[in-house]
């Protein structure tokens, strides 16, 4: 398979798995999948109150989507999860080399302060690539960003450490 770096299109498959989080469900969609010629370009996976989201994205031969996609369902059954796919011709974009993680601390945290924080970002023309809570009481959140610096951010987000009473810390990655 051709890598990250490539300009031409190649065949994607995006598959998205959602259910009640237990033990063996990475395990199990990776076991299914895994006697196909393809590679993983990326992997997300998030629990959310014991329910999980599981998100790969892989190249592969077009005529291997019917098979694997039967798999798919045959796991999606036995393991009594949904599973969604998309495939299409794209070209596979790399990471960003460059990233500002911003961590928020609140011990109530409200949406008014998710509003600023995201605010900010767009502002200063940063793109949230993930959002994750790192901690509970106080709440913690890692927002990863790219197409922006740190220190481009961090002056946006100044003000919110008073009016909101959140914790912030910006920094390069």
């Amino acid at each position: 398979m051709d890598d990250l770096s490539q300009k031409n299109p190649v065949y994607t498959g995006l598959i998205l798995l959602t259910g009640s989080d237990a033990p063996g469900i990475a395990k199990g969609l990776f076991e299914a999948i895994s006697e196909f010629s393809i590679q993983i370009h990326d992997v997300e996976q998030i629990v959310i109150s014991h329910r999980l989201v599981l998100t790969v994205l892989i190249t592969l031969n077009p005529v291997h989507q019917s098979a694997i996609e039967s798999d798919l369902a045959k796991y999606a059954q036995i393991s009594h999860t949904d599973i969604a796919t998309v495939f299409s011709e794209q070209t596979l974009v790399p990471v960003d080399s460059i990233r500002v993680g911003v961590q928020i601390k609140s011990k109530k945290l409200h949406p008014k302060s998710l509003l600023a924080v995201t605010s900010a970002i767009v502002e200063v023309k940063g793109n949230i690539e993930s959002i994750s809570r790192t901690q509970s009481d106080p709440t913690e959140i890692l927002f990863i960003v790219t197409g922006s610096k740190a220190k481009e951010l961090e002056p946006k987000l100044e003000s919110l450490k008073h009016e909101n009473e959140i914790e912030f810390k910006v920094s390069q990655l």
